[in-house]
């Protein structure tokens, strides 16, 4: 499942940035038409990335607390899969944010209701944390696997 979410991560940024660079190339209608096609789809697999990834870290963070709840084993292990919620949890929460609002805005500039330049600034805002949180999520999803892999390894040493 880690695999799949880094793909989902990267993909949904990719994509992003492909729509970003379509709107600065835009000069047609056609243009228009792959900008505003491209945007919802990187819209739409952002925000899925992003909440899947929060999901899957919640569910692994619980299997790690019931696992050390159960064997007693070191209460660290709850409080590292705290930290890495807490930081995916918070820099998705915000790309997530400022990616729909920034798909919002994109037809507020294409009915002329507010100027291009707002659009490209806040795209390029968009983009750099969604950036940054392809790179948290990627970071702390490998190390939220590891972990787990760890507490499962200490879980069946206590069975025997």
């Amino acid at each position: 499942m880690t695999g799949i979410l880094i793909t989902f991560d990267f993909a949904a940024f990719f994509l992003l940035l492909w729509a970003f660079i379509q709107g600065n190339l835009i000069g047609s209608d056609a243009t228009i038409r792959g900008h505003i096609i491209t945007a919802l789809a990187a819209t739409g697999l952002s925000v899925f990335a992003h909440s899947l990834t929060m999901m899957y870290v919640v569910a692994v963070g619980r299997m790690i607390r019931e696992a050390v709840e159960k064997k007693d084993l070191s209460s660290k292990y709850i409080e590292q899969t705290k930290k890495y919620r807490k930081a995916v949890f918070r820099v998705a929460t915000i790309a997530m944010l400022l990616v729909m609002t920034q798909t919002i805005l994109g037809g507020a500039v294409h009915t002329h209701l507010i100027a291009p330049w707002i659009h490209f600034t806040l795209g390029l805002i968009a983009l750099l944390v969604s950036a940054l949180a392809a790179y948290l999520e990627i970071r702390y999803l490998v190390s939220n696997h590891l972990l787990g892999h760890h507490v499962a390894r200490e879980f069946e040493a206590r069975n025997t």
